[in-house]
């Protein structure tokens, strides 16, 4: 499997796309090239009506840092970008990348280097409610050339290294849903604008927990928030168990909020990640 990888083929296997140097591969210390491992995940989308968000991806490309004194515009226009796979599309459901949960997109040998910004194309985007209705939706012209993810802080490949990368396919905010959507029947569409975000493995850490109503009454479907200045930078939406994961988050000092209709919201101030540590935080919501 590893082989075919190395070819550029995408399979799926998870939810979010990481970037971190982390294990040597081979015995060599010298040689151009290291491993770049893309993954696919997805913030919180309601589910309740839907059981589908798919998205067709046929090319993705990686950018070595241009110059300094070359503005965004003439970046691009230089011949920095390497080819990662271009092909037959491929489809991935976007609420199976949810709590930790990652799909491969890629794992190949690239030029050892600084890179600061992936390119993705989008092909399609469709969303099916769960009574079967289907929207198949139209992807903005804008992002015909492919959408443009930075990677803050660059990644750089070392030789014989193997570095993940997590893009984080923001559900919630590239589905905006047109009409009712207390039941199928309201729904009369969806808006096509797709957000992404990328991290780098080695700066991240992850926060996950347990939302209940006590020790023994797990809350489903309740809506974990982690807050940057004053800004929602991730979500997730807690499983049947209660649990909730958000992956790929730079290291730093957040506000977390839970929350669920029916329940007293929570809010956390000063959780600290750690890059490459995990931060447990459980929740007790109160009706």
């Amino acid at each position: 499997m590893k082989n075919l990888f190395k070819k550029g083929l995408i399979v799926l296997a998870g939810i979010m796309i990481l970037a971190t140097s982390c294990e040597k591969i081979g015995n060599s210390d010298n040689g151009g090239k290291g491993t770049v491992v893309l993954k696919l995940t997805d913030a919180p989308f309601p589910v309740s009506l839907v059981d589908k968000a798919l998205v067709t991806i046929d090319k993705i490309e990686i950018r070595t840092v241009a110059p300094e004194t070359a503005t965004e515009v003439e970046a691009d226009k230089l011949s920095l970008y390497t080819v990662l796979y271009e092909g037959e599309g491929k489809d991935f459901n976007l609420l199976d990348l949810q709590n930790g949960v990652t799909a491969e997109l890629l794992s190949m040998d690239i030029e050892v280097g600084s890179y600061d910004l992936l390119r993705l194309h989008v092909t399609d985007a469709e969303i099916i409610l769960k009574d079967g209705t289907n929207f198949d939706l139209k992807i903005p012209g804008g992002t015909s050339s492919g959408l443009k993810i930075k990677l803050s802080p660059e990644l750089v490949i070392e030789s014989d290294v193997e570095s993940e990368v997590v893009l984080d396919f923001d559900v919630s905010k590239s589905f905006i849903v047109q009409g009712n959507t207390k039941k199928p029947d309201g729904i009369k569409g969806f808006i096509f604008k797709p957000v992404l975000r990328a991290m780098v493995q080695k700066y991240s850490g992850i926060i996950e927990g347990k939302v209940s109503e006590n020790a023994t009454t797990p809350v489903a479907e309740a809506h974990v928030q982690i807050i940057r200045a004053d800004t929602v930078f991730s979500s997730a939406l807690t499983d049947k168990t209660g649990a909730y994961a958000l992956i790929g988050l730079p290291a730093g000092t957040y506000k977390m909020v839970c929350e669920k209709e029916g329940y007293i919201g929570v809010i956390v101030d000063q959780i600290i990640v750690k890059a490459r540590e995990k931060t447990v935080q459980n929740f007790t919501l109160i009706k």
